[in-house]
């Protein structure tokens, strides 16, 4: 029961409320005077007395339970003189209500106060604590014969708090390890010494207890510390529950396995040894498959390549004749036109002349964009700072790029000057950004990359003579090329583009440039990633010039 503070008789507010909280109260209630007489009781102190509660009032507390009066006298008459309260005394002895039975009560004495401060008597608070000192006892023996039979097990048992503190360990585990159970009683379980050979074992010891805790349990093999030996134990951790259903603790509990770990250790040796017997043979034919495999693909990446190879070199031949016989046509065509045009006055005949003639010019530059596709295009090379040639064209790609996508130019500064023709290097990236913007009409943006690469080293996709080259990538994140698109973006005449709004000889062009002017061009394009597209172009070494 809390603290009770000293009270006064002439604090109660009146005989009613004290006869109703008499009357409810489940413990013994009591006030007695200065002479240790009885003014008051309840029916719960006079059941534990053997008396009516009317037949208390006026008597001596000895009159009533005169078997306690050895013990229990000093204590009144020491709360008298020191005014001081006392709490939780225990007095045993017997009663009318119970005669020749022993009884225990837990009593509590407080003295109450008159105005002027003088101790008038007592206020006894009872309560008949027999029957929990017997089940406490029962407990006990239950208890210490459980120990007993616990300590003739050979297996390892325990009883931890639910924050994982020893509380009881049997004899087997002790002894085995040459601990007495003070040594662990206490402790954390897994600081205790069957563990402090592994900071990992302890560790998973802890997890274990918090999963315990909620209501699991934990089981696998673990090696216990017994003395200077590990023996492999199979270990349990489950909670303890009491009456009511509630975790009270944990149960910990093992049992010796270590000829069965032995016999487990030798089978799997043996097995282990099987296995990589079996193994090696089996890797054996991988890597021989492997290299098969290998030997596969590089064949037909060499085939694919040199079919793709024959049939670029096969329509260069073909476009190259094909340009140069139509360059001949047009070159007369031209020179009637011209002609014409000097013989006659009528100015809609001009008009029909000069339109002709700007159709025949539209047809040589066609023709020499077969040229560049066939690399047999004139090219006027010459030396090209490459940041200097970009930040000069950067207004021209804004142009071409649209009001709706944006356009950065990214630079290492490691490109220095490369051997290329001005005019066709410029044509080209104008070509790659147009196609970038075809490709994003709903906006997006074009990133183009200048960087130095060497080769071999660096990876650059397609094939390069060993050298330094400036690389610049023209970037964007559009709807990107499908595998089979990829595989014939640089053929000419092929495009993907609505008819009427391309030749499909851009790309195929910039392939020719940059083979004629000793690089290449390399395309990587995933659906819905966007387009990467790769001019390598031979860098000059710091001083050199251009050799015709």
């Amino acid at each position: 029961m809390g603290d009770i503070q000293p009270l006064r008789i002439e604090d109660a507010t009146s005989a009613a409320e004290l006869d109703a909280l008499y009357a409810r109260a489940p413990l013994g209630l009591g006030l007695v005077d200065r002479e240790l007489r009885f003014v008051r009781v309840n029916p719960a102190l006079a059941d534990m007395n053997g008396v009516p509660p009317e037949a208390h009032v006026g008597r001596k507390v000895w009159d009533l339970v005169p078997d306690l009066r050895a013990t229990a006298e000093p204590i009144l008459l020491r709360v008298i003189e020191s005014g001081e309260p006392l709490r939780d005394v225990a007095i045993t002895g017997t009663t009318l209500a119970y005669p020749g039975q022993i009884r225990e009560w837990r009593e509590q004495f407080y003295p109450i106060f008159a105005d002027t401060g003088e101790v008038t008597g007592i206020g006894i608070i009872c309560e008949d604590v027999t029957e929990q000192r017997r089940q406490d006892r029962e407990l006990r023996e239950s208890e210490d014969q459980l120990r007993r039979v616990l300590d003739q097990l050979f297996a390892f048992v325990g009883v931890l708090t639910l924050d994982g503190h020893v509380d009881y360990a049997n004899r087997a585990p002790l002894e085995a390890a040459g601990l007495a159970l003070a040594d662990v009683v206490g402790r954390p379980f897994w600081d205790a010494p069957w563990w402090s050979y592994d900071t990992a074992v302890q560790d998973r010891l802890k997890a274990a207890v918090a999963s315990a805790g909620t209501g699991q349990v934990v089981r696998y093999d673990v090696p216990v510390q017994l003395g200077d030996a590990l023996v492999t134990i199979d270990f349990q951790l489950a909670p303890l529950r009491d009456a009511t259903g509630q975790i009270a603790g944990l149960i910990p509990s093992g049992t010796v396995i270590e000829e069965r770990v032995q016999a487990e250790r030798a089978l799997r040796a043996l097995a282990d040894d099987l296995e990589m017997t079996v193994a090696r043979r089996t890797a054996a034919l991988h890597e021989a498959n492997a290299q098969l495999t290998d030997e596969i693909a590089r064949r037909e990446a060499t085939q694919d390549a040199l079919i793709r190879s024959q049939k670029m070199e096969a329509m260069g031949r073909l476009v190259a004749g094909v340009a140069h016989d139509f360059n001949n046509i047009l070159a007369a065509v031209l020179s009637g036109l011209a002609l014409i045009g000097r013989r006659i006055d009528d100015p809609d005949a001009l008009k029909l002349v000069d339109m002709s003639t700007n159709a025949a010019m539209r047809g040589t530059g066609l023709v020499k964009q077969l040229l560049a596709f066939a690399r047999q295009q004139r090219l006027d090379p010459e030396r090209i700072d490459v940041a200097t040639f970009l930040a000069e064209l950067e207004p021209l790609l804004h142009v071409s790029a649209g009001s709706g996508i944006s356009v950065t130019i990214e630079n290492d500064g490691q490109c220095g000057a490369i051997m290329a023709d001005a005019a066709q290097l410029q044509s080209a990236l104008l070509n790659l950004v147009i196609n970038a913007r075809d490709a994003m009409p709903d906006g997006g943006s074009i990133c183009i990359v200048a960087r130095m690469i060497r080769v071999p080293g660096d990876v650059v996709g397609c094939e390069l003579a060993d050298g330094d080259y400036a690389a610049i990538s023209v970037i964007d994140n559009g709807s990107g090329m499908t595998p089979e698109v990829l595989a014939r973006v640089a053929e000419p005449f092929f495009t993907t583009k609505q008819p009427g709004k391309g030749t499909g000889l851009g790309v195929s062009m910039v392939h020719g440039f940059t083979h004629q002017s000793g690089g290449g061009l390399a395309i990587e394009s995933e659906p819905g990633k966007g387009t990467a597209m790769t001019l390598f172009l031979p860098r000059l070494a710091e001083g050199q010039g251009i050799v015709q």
